[in-house]
């Protein structure tokens, strides 16, 4: 399955485009929860949203054009 990018708490509602508020999910599951928290479904996440680390996100950033929101994160990438 692909994977999507899900906000925790939907930005409709006050969540931020953030590390700390961003998850994988499969299409599926992301059209599942929609526009909704998770504690309305009974879900809980497995592990705590939080900045990635290690070189390959750097590389990835160098490669693509990168919205300059992430560049506290990724400093040498944008």
């Amino acid at each position: 399955r692909a994977a999507t990018i899900d906000h925790v708490v939907p930005r409709s509602k006050g969540g931020r485009h953030a590390w700390d508020n961003v998850v994988a999910a499969c299409g599926q599951c992301n059209q599942v929860k929609a526009d909704r928290f998770l504690a309305d479904l009974g879900w809980e996440l497995r592990v705590t949203p939080r900045q990635p680390s290690g070189a390959h996100w750097l590389l990835i950033g160098v490669q693509s054009r990168m919205d300059p929101a992430w560049a506290a994160w990724l400093p040498d990438a944008c």
